[in-house]
């Protein structure tokens, strides 16, 4: 099922990070740091504002809606949705008055918010009803939802930046309205009420009960990812971080990219196995998982760090290359630690509702990075940052999985990783015999030969496996059971 769920999933999953990826080497051929900086702070704090609005009704969507069966429990969750979407507007209308700050002054006050928030709205408008799509199985609609706006956005600001120059101020606007489209487009797949009512008290109270904590949770989870951008901007200053964003971002969303290949499918399977009182399963569940995201995270991730110095120096504008290709593979190594603790032991713990242990875990990876990040700072400027959040990053997967492991009985993949680990050391072994041009044609062949290796060298440590696989895949399909 979890296979078949990624596979499903897949175009989202590939193309909405993929496109923030690219966009970040794109937009540093136009962007001055400072407006760089401006961008990726804006667009950071739009996380924070989803979280702080809209998430806690989201992550209860996404657990709790309602079967189709359900007929008035679906129709009494709609109107309340529809309450409630224009109620928690608000807090992002605030945030986006507390974010104009990062442009410096720069442009005419009202037109800056208008564009901050039109930006922030759309997002979180997006993100909900995203995972109500996720919750109802309309992969179609999550793929727009997902995609219209670091798709569509990217090319719209390619359109924008063509006919009138850059900015951070005209690419926030452009995202804004893609996303807007991709709202319009999807939400009659996935339906809604066209009017408000009195918010239902009993679901009210259950999304609070069940998403208030998962708000405090994302919030500091939020932070622990976030922080070391704000931390950069306050004690370097804008152009600093602007330098540091382009390989920061890089790196992260590698990660991103191949984590939420397997994260986004396996959560809902996993969480109706434990709804269903099937425990077993679902930590059967949980460990298959861990190890997809090992295999996907792993080459991926040494992938980047064997091909850094090519894609650099044929993708990133030369003000910002010396940084990038000396942060990109640490951050990209950062980000697969911390996807680990995200999406695998973090996951289990959410699953029990270990609510309090999540925050405590979140708690000590703010103290750890912001303090490990200022410290790398004063040591050796950018790299030291970078390196302070990496060490902080793996201090804190290896406080989650202890505490997942001696407490919910979560099962980590050991033959699995090893196997895994074999697989990406041939890859890397492959890759890095060959001395590789650093033009698109020399990063082409050094991810087919990795790619190509890798997947050989999989197939032989799962020659055993392979069978029973191809089997549950295509029956899966095929829709018998095999």
């Amino acid at each position: 099922m979890l296979i078949r769920q990624t596979i499903l999933y897949l175009p989202a999953q590939f193309l909405s990070p993929v496109a923030q990826f690219l966009s970040m080497m794109i937009w540093t051929w136009w962007l001055s740091p400072t407006e760089m900086s401006t961008f990726v702070l804006v667009t950071s704090t739009q996380e924070l504002a989803y979280m702080v609005s809209r998430s806690w009704f989201s992550f209860y969507t996404l657990r709790f809606l309602p079967p189709a069966e359900d007929a008035n429990g679906r129709r009494r969750y709609l109107e309340t949705e529809t309450t409630l979407i224009v109620l928690l507007t608000l807090p992002e209308l605030a945030a986006a008055g507390l974010s104009m700050h990062f442009f410096d002054g720069r442009g005419d006050p009202l037109t800056v918010f208008l564009i901050i928030s039109a930006y922030y709205v759309t997002r979180g408008l997006n993100n909900h009803f995203g995972e109500r799509a996720r919750a109802q199985d309309k992969i179609l609609a999550y793929t727009l939802l997902l995609t219209s706006g670091p798709v569509g956005g990217l090319v719209a600001g390619l359109l924008a930046t063509g006919a009138f120059g850059a900015s951070a101020g005209e690419l926030l606007l452009a995202y804004a309205a893609m996303q807007a489209l991709g709202t319009a487009l999807a939400l009659p797949m996935i339906g809604a009420s066209l009017r408000t009512a009195r918010l239902d008290l009993v679901i009210l109270k259950d999304a609070i009960l069940n998403g208030g904590p998962m708000l405090a949770i994302n919030g500091i989870g939020w932070f622990g990812e976030n922080g070391i951008r704000y931390v950069v901007d306050h004690i370097g200053g804008s152009a600093a971080f602007g330098l540091m964003a382009v390989g920061w971002g890089l790196g992260r969303r590698s990660a991103s990219v191949a984590s939420m290949l397997v994260a986004v499918a396996a959560f809902p399977i996993a969480a109706r196995l434990i709804n269903a009182g099937d425990r077993e399963a679902a930590l059967d569940q949980l460990k298959t998982n861990a190890a997809l995201l090992t295999a996907v995270l792993l080459p991926s991730v040494v992938g980047l760090w064997l091909v850094t110095d090519i894609l650099v120096d044929i993708a990133v504008a030369e003000t910002y290359r010396d940084v990038t290709r000396s942060i990109l593979g640490l951050a990209a190594f950062g980000g697969m630690v911390r996807a680990y603790h995200a999406h695998a032991t973090g996951q289990m713990l959410t699953l029990d509702r270990r609510y309090g242990l999540l925050v405590l875990i979140g708690l000590f990876e703010i103290a750890a990075t912001t303090g490990l990040a200022t410290i790398g700072f004063y040591m050796d400027y950018l790299v030291g940052v970078v390196v302070g959040a990496l060490i902080a990053s793996s201090l804190t997967l290896a406080l989650s999985a202890v505490v997942a492991i001696r407490l919910c009985g979560f099962r980590f993949p050991v033959a699995d990783t090893a196997r895994i680990a074999a697989a990406t050391l041939v890859m890397g072994l492959a890759v890095h015999v060959v001395d590789w041009p650093h033009t698109a044609l020399g990063l082409v062949g050094a991810v087919l030969i990795g790619g190509l290796s890798y997947v050989a060298a999989l197939a032989a440590v799962y020659y055993r496996h392979l069978p029973p696989l191809v089997g549950l895949i295509t029956g899966k399909f095929a829709g018998t059971r095999p």
